[in-house]
């Protein structure tokens, strides 16, 4: 998904100071994320939930339906090499389900972001 780097951009938000620039990044998450859930039945909301709130089961379910060779992919892989920095912070599963479920589930993200991102754009003209 979007960095915050790219929503300040994308919001034209550069300017304001930071702690503003912070304010307005978590309201325009928060937006995405609405955007996004409701694209989705009730059902993927709780997976992915569940996904979000690290329940193994249905992390290491959805990974052997979905991609079951998910830990020769270069992005697990990446994961899990961080876990050696912070093995406390980092589930490589979690992070990589999480990552692919969006990918997988919401193929248009990218569209969905940018729509978000638009509308609230336009409501902070008017602010």
């Amino acid at each position: 998904m979007y960095q915050d780097e790219q929503i300040i951009e994308q919001l034209g938000i550069s300017e304001l100071p930071q702690d503003e620039q912070a304010e307005i990044v978590n309201e325009a998450q928060v937006r995405i994320g609405e955007l996004i859930s409701s694209k989705l039945t009730d059902e993927q909301v709780a997976e992915y939930q569940a996904i979000i709130d690290g329940n193994s089961d249905v992390i290491s379910s959805w990974l052997d339906k979905s991609i079951p060779d998910y830990k020769n992919e270069v992005v697990y892989q990446t994961f899990e090499e961080g876990v050696e920095s912070d093995p406390e912070h980092n589930d490589p599963a979690k992070l990589f389900a999480s990552v692919a479920w969006v990918q997988l589930t919401v193929p248009d993200i990218q569209n969905v972001v940018a729509e978000a991102l638009e509308t609230f754009k336009q409501e902070l003209a008017v602010r």
